[in-house]
């Protein structure tokens, strides 16, 4: 596995180079479909060598265009001419990183390559020509591309916007364990979340996405009532937790297979969104206190959410379990990480969302029990 390579977006960047060297391509190819011919083979040599001797791409593609001689021709070649020879490309991933990454992604670069082959080809005999269902297949291909590539661009747009507002203050942030809020999913509800990001209990169950409810019923029960200082029903927020290693992961790993569960770690300046309040507490527990004012941070037991154990603390089950809690939802873009307790977990996890989301993937089994 080449985490580093995927966790840095290489497969992105390959995409969208590859991608933007296709739209360039196309004009001169619309110019072959227009004029019936193209005489220039200069010209599309030297695009070609642009796109693929590009840093990058030199770095994990193999390229190579030469003029090959026709069988009847080799034992007397004679110089190089159309009616002699004719423009070979040779075109494939050369590099086991960005292999492993292309399989992730169903082959997309592969695929792409053999679009950039067979355009080649008709640049150099424009008797070639496509059908309909080759139109079609590659107008899917570039479109598949562009999806991942403005995904990939949205998000990491958003993640500059959340960059430049107001961040919590260092005092504040030094307090939170991990540096981040934590969702604990199981694996089977991991493809909705990436779809459509985390939602509150109340959301997620009536859009049926809950393939695997692994919250305990009676708990959920205490939950289920309106709290008059956050405005609503506490199912209506989407819940985190400042130190994934509570005492709900703990029952959890003690029950269940814990390579099921994913952990997903959440930017903590969600804080000072409007829809977010927090918790010095478990809020299934009535006795436990919200707050939507970030001035009331250090009114949260710190030493008993940051500690390793909360069994020598008074009340301390409840106090290591204190949230934060978003109104509705917490899109995608706020989700920076990802963690799996096994590589078995994380190979059936990473396919379900090529990194086009741009979220950090590791295995990290210190953080479960």
């Amino acid at each position: 596995m080449f985490l580093d390579s995927y966790n840095e977006n290489l497969y992105i960047e390959c995409l969208d180079k590859l991608a933007k060297g296709l739209s360039e391509i196309e004009k001169i190819y619309n110019q072959i479909e227009t004029e019936s011919d193209f005489k220039n083979i200069d010209s599309v040599i030297a695009l070609f060598d642009r796109i693929f001797n590009d840093g990058i791409i030199k770095k994990h593609l193999a390229y190579n265009i030469e003029r090959i001689y026709k069988p009847l021709y080799l034992s007397n070649p004679g110089p190089h001419s159309k009616g002699n020879s004719y423009w070979h490309i040779s075109l494939g991933i050369n590099s086991a990183e960005l292999s492993w990454l292309d399989q992730l992604y169903d082959s997309q670069i592969q695929r792409l390559l053999k679009l950039y082959k067979h355009t080649f080809s008709k640049i150099d005999n424009f008797l070639i020509s496509h059908n309909p269902n080759q139109i079609r297949k590659y107008q899917a291909i570039i479109s598949d591309v562009k999806k991942e590539t403005e995904t990939f661009l949205e998000y990491s747009n958003h993640r500059e916007i959340i960059d430049k507002k107001a961040k919590l203050d260092p005092q504040k942030l030094t307090k939170i364990p991990f540096g981040g809020l934590f969702y604990t999913a199981h694996i089977d509800n991991v493809k909705s979340i990436f779809e459509l990001g985390i939602l509150s209990h109340n959301l997620a169950h009536s859009k049926g996405l809950v393939n695997e409810d692994i919250s305990n019923k009676q708990v959920n029960e205490r939950r289920n009532r309106i709290v008059e200082s956050l405005g609503g029903n506490i199912h209506d927020f989407a819940p985190l937790y400042f130190n994934p290693r509570n005492p709900m992961l703990f029952v959890l790993c003690k029950q269940m297979d814990k390579s099921k569960l994913v952990l997903l770690k959440v930017n903590p300046h969600i804080l000072l969104t409007e829809n977010a309040a927090f918790s010095d507490g478990n809020a299934a527990v009535r006795s436990t206190s919200f707050y939507k004012n970030i001035d009331d941070f250090n009114k949260l037991n710190w030493e008993v959410i940051k500690n390793e154990y909360w069994t020598n603390y008074p009340d301390g089950k409840r106090i290591k379990c204190s949230e934060v809690l978003v109104e509705n939802k917490i899109p995608m873009y706020y989700i920076t990480d990802l963690y799996t307790y096994n590589q078995d977990t994380l190979e059936k996890i990473l396919p379900l969302f090529p990194n086009h989301l741009g979220i950090k993937a590791s295995i990290n089994n210190r953080m479960y029990f």
